[in-house]
């Protein structure tokens, strides 16, 4: 396994560095379960595409998406936390409660659990294993919208933003991972759109229709108010926020205004 992903490395890197990445992750994995030598060999193939690509942790890119991954991650959790909602709050009004058939919508529920889970997990600490959780999730919620045809949504607007998110998730340099400041921003931030569109779907707002830019403004104002109170980081900050709202411009264009 290890042989091809060496090659993704730029051809210099991979002749300086090779044969010390190779004894690294034999140690690594001496003994390791199959799930551990599979993250590790998804750490070193991130670490390369990085590498090809250009995006350290002292690159603008890098830095760029550093800023923007906690804002993802909780844009993330919100998206699929409304989706989980949504349905449990149509099974509980149902007179009997939608049982999970073998299908692509029930990969789509479980896959947003698994972003939900991996995205909570990231932003409470567990940064690394939360955020391949939450990318795998991604994209198996991507492949299950794709399944799924227009019976949910749009076919290929939610699958293309799902990925552009685990991309920037999975990009994000991995030796550079948010502060708690930041963790906790982004997890308000994600709440701050959960929970009203969760109310207004079980019926406890007095409004009657949904209105899908609503995670767009609270995304908007919490990334204006964080690139205020640190002047010098504001463009860096704008852009993140930019960067984050894929998902939420899904949820507008399918849900509508």
């Amino acid at each position: 396994m290890i042989g091809p992903l060496l090659r993704l490395y730029p051809r210099r890197y991979r002749i300086e560095s090779g044969e010390e990445i190779l004894a690294v992750y034999r140690e690594s994995v001496d003994g390791a379960r199959a799930v551990d030598r599979l993250r590790e060999a998804a750490d070193i193939a991130g670490h390369a595409l990085r590498m090809r690509l250009g995006v350290t942790s002292s690159s603008t890119a890098g830095r760029l998406l550093a800023e923007a991954a906690p804002q993802v991650a909780g844009v993330a959790a919100a998206y699929c936390g409304v989706h989980l909602s949504r349905w449990y709050v149509a099974g509980a009004l149902s007179p009997a409660f939608p049982p999970l058939d073998p299908d692509s919508w029930t990969v789509r529920l479980f896959s947003s659990a698994l972003v939900v889970v991996g995205a909570v997990t990231a932003l409470t600490g567990r940064w690394r294993a939360g955020v391949w959780e939450a990318v795998v999730g991604l994209v198996a919620l991507a492949v299950a919208t794709v399944l799924s045809g227009p019976a949910f949504g749009d076919p290929v607007v939610t699958p293309v933003m799902a990925l552009l998110a685990a991309l920037t998730l999975a990009a994000a340099p991995p030796d550079q991972p948010p502060g708690a400041r930041d963790r906790v921003a982004a997890g308000v931030t994600a709440a701050a759109v959960w929970a009203p569109v969760t109310a207004l779907y079980a019926g406890v707002l007095p409004v009657s229709t949904d209105h899908g830019l609503w995670p767009l403004l609270v995304l908007a104002a919490c990334g204006v108010a964080r690139a205020l109170r640190q002047r010098p980081l504001a463009v860096l900050r704008t852009a993140a926020t930019v960067v984050a709202c894929p998902l939420y411009l899904a949820f507008a264009h399918t849900v509508g205004p």
